[in-house]
């Protein structure tokens, strides 16, 4: 298959070299066996090309003999389970490439979906590469376990524990949670059941014969610190408020040290007042007359804390990790996005990791609608600060990370810096998007791309459908 596109290549040299999403192979000798782990790598992270003809260390087109031959092959391995595992590619996604006489092969591979993942090469424990940077790298065993967690049909936190009981609840926090419960739905008919039946209806109870054990979201919302230590090692919420320059925290909050019943629940309480503080209170009067402190950019910061607890991958290395820094707050969790960070961010789809947890948040309305908390979060901070957060999944860690920067960038380097992060980040990233997540105007980051490009900090590859490289 032939479309029409244009490639950077000036004298028979590719111009930019691999990246995150664009990898070089070359076919002198054959096809070989590293495009299956590529293809698994980007599969597995944000999608990618692979260039088949291409020396990877030089640039240099080398082209591809027998095209025709090779596409066959590429598909006859596609289709070959002892090859990889599953076929994600259509027809269009690979095609043949003219440069001045020399043949390439395009291959285009999307990001799978998560019903779908993990793609792997041969074999599952050994096969399953994720990319980072230009390099692909063998998945850990702990990174297969959470791909094969994702691809449930059923939230994970409805999983029953059956070594667990309602007296592993801290009846404290329970109490705390229904007294909100009330509040907010002072008539519902559940504010009347003991609490062993209102912890059945919530989803924090299952039910095993005639038995009723604690779920995953029961025992990671409301449950004895201790207790979800037994289930989940590597559980760990860690909240820091560092006011000055530095390293130096002045305040933090973090499960393990004794001093608190370390639950979801109760880190949420305690993290949502302190780290929206500092945010502007202006005055605002409802119809009752009364003050309302409830402000958007107050709800954006919830939001994006109950996104970090909500998307937790618990069973992680990071679980989350709350930083309020002089000029900024930062939100880590573990476990990457479950749909693309592009779909999340245009709102109407959501797919939380933990739809228990999130549903007992909503059920004391304190999580916006379903697809539309990352979207309100962007356009909240965009008119209040002029400036958007910034969204990262890392790869490597397996962690998605939160920034919501409090200042516009104004310095010429820390903006330079500010739009090669971006690019490294997201590739495909428009100029238009730079803008809004900087602060400045679209020309603004046109004319610092312009002198990045010529100092060769920055490369363009492909046009409309194309994507950045940066250098340094």
């Amino acid at each position: 298959m032939i479309i029409m596109e244009s490639l950077p290549i000036v004298d028979g040299v590719y111009q930019g070299g691999e990246s995150n999403v664009l990898e070089f192979k070359s076919a002198l000798k054959g096809l070989p066996l590293s495009i299956w782990d590529t293809y698994s790598a980007f599969a597995n992270t944000s999608g990618g090309r692979i260039i088949i003809g291409i020396d990877d260390k030089t640039g240099r087109v080398e082209g591809v003999t027998k095209p025709d031959v090779r596409i066959q092959e590429l598909w006859n391995n596609l289709n070959n389970p002892q090859v990889v595992n599953r076929n994600i590619l259509r027809e269009e996604n690979i095609r043949t490439y003219d440069a001045d006489g020399r043949t390439l092969i395009i291959m285009d591979v999307p990001r799978a979906d998560r019903f779908l993942r993990p793609v792997y090469h041969r074999n599952m424990e050994t096969g399953t590469f994720k990319r980072n940077g230009e390099g692909d790298f063998v998945c850990r065993l702990t990174e297969v376990a959470a791909m094969l967690r994702d691809r449930c049909e059923t939230s994970y936190d409805s999983t029953i524990l059956e070594d667990f009981s309602f007296d592993d609840i801290d009846m404290e926090t329970l109490h705390a949670y229904r007294n909100t419960f009330s509040v907010v739905s002072p008539s519902h008919r559940w504010c009347a059941l003991d609490d062993v039946e209102f912890c059945k209806r919530i989803g924090a109870l299952g039910k095993k014969g005639d038995s009723a054990p604690l779920t995953v979201a029961g025992l990671l919302m409301f449950g004895k610190e201790y207790r979800i230590y037994d289930a989940f090692p590597c559980y760990k919420l860690d909240y820091r408020e560092c006011r000055g320059q530095g390293d130096a925290w002045s305040y933090r909050l973090v499960t393990g040290d004794g001093t608190w019943e370390g639950n979801v629940f109760n880190f949420f309480m305690k993290v949502a007042e302190r780290v929206s503080f500092d945010l502007d209170k202006p005055l605002r009067i409802g119809p009752d007359m009364k003050r309302i402190e409830d402000t958007d950019d107050r709800k954006a910061v919830r939001e994006c804390l109950l996104n970090s607890l909500i998307h937790a991958d618990y069973c992680g290395d990071l679980t989350v990790r709350i930083s309020l820094e002089p000029d900024e707050i930062v939100m880590s969790n573990s476990g990457t996005f479950r749909i693309p960070l592009e779909v999340a961010m245009g709102g109407g789809e959501s797919d939380p990791r933990n739809r228990v947890i999130a549903k007992m948040f909503s059920m004391i309305a304190m999580v916006e609608r379903a697809g539309v908390g990352v979207n309100m979060i962007c356009s909240v901070w965009e008119d209040r600060y002029g400036i958007s957060p910034i969204i990262e999944e890392d790869p490597r860690t397996d962690a998605v990370t939160v920034r919501l920067p409090f200042t516009v960038i104004t310095d010429v380097l820390d903006l330079d810096r500010c739009i090669m992060d971006q690019m490294r980040a997201n590739p495909r990233i428009t100029i238009p998007e730079i803008a809004r997540r900087s602060g400045v105007s679209p020309a603004t980051v046109s004319k610092h791309i312009a002198a990045l490009r010529a100092q060769g900090r920055v490369r363009r590859v492909g046009s409309t459908r194309g994507h950045w490289e940066t250098v340094g």
